[in-house]
């Protein structure tokens, strides 16, 4: 905001508080009745917006420290095609057929302050899409893209609003992606924290593709 815009916000507010009190003055009932419709109507904005973070709550998962939120293991079906299976704890297993050379799974976690984290409500996380990756960057923007869904929708979407509002309470982190190299009968486990996503190998197959990988 600049100084001119600041200056006429503060000298508009300022005007009105000086109009409202010399309102109450002149006629205090009305500015009574006004003050509680406000009052009134601020307790109905505070309601539907706790409503709102409450819905969004239910649709994420919680988020308390370093945990495993889903395991993907990969096997070859042909040059730069592979079946990938993905588990996530409570979920239906995802089994999908990818393109490309590496496979990345994105997600959005959502955090709280102010009064929602004195309450104790914990950070959480939404798998959103499963992903096919080409280590050549023309394959990248020309060659077809496998993208498979993971998340459901949800209204209002608190994630979204703070994206596009800065909306208060809640931090929607933006960006939080791992991608691991595709190899037949390489598994993988996903681990998250509250600063973002990270693949772990799990077994030999899927150490010897991130050895080659940094080779």
């Amino acid at each position: 905001m600049s100084n001119e815009l600041a200056t006429a916000v503060l000298t508009v507010f300022g005007a009105l508080l000086v109009i409202a009190g010399l309102l109450f003055f002149l006629r205090p009932r009305w500015l009574l009745g006004w003050l509680k419709g406000m009052a009134v109507f601020g307790l109905m904005l505070v309601g539907v917006y706790t409503l709102a973070i409450a819905i969004n709550v239910a649709g994420y998962q919680s988020l308390e420290g370093m945990q495993t939120v889903a395991t993907v293991s990969t096997q070859r079906q042909a040059e730069q095609r592979w079946y990938v299976r993905l588990q996530a704890p409570g979920k239906n297993t995802v089994a999908e057929t990818l393109t490309g050379d590496q496979w990345q799974v994105d997600a959005r976690i959502i955090r709280f302050s102010g009064p929602l984290r004195w309450l104790g409500v914990a950070p959480g996380y939404r798998l959103e899409r499963l992903s096919g990756r080409y280590t050549s960057l023309e394959q990248e923007r020309s060659a077809p893209r496998s993208v498979i869904g993971l998340g459901e929708a949800s209204w209002p979407d608190l994630w979204e609003l703070d994206q596009t509002f800065n909306v208060p309470f809640v931090e929607g982190v933006y960006g939080n992606a791992t991608f691991m190299p595709m190899r037949d009968g390489a598994m993988f486990d996903i681990r998250l924290s509250a600063s973002g996503l990270v693949a772990v190998p799990v077994n030999d197959q899927a150490r010897e593709a991130i050895q080659a990988w940094d080779e």
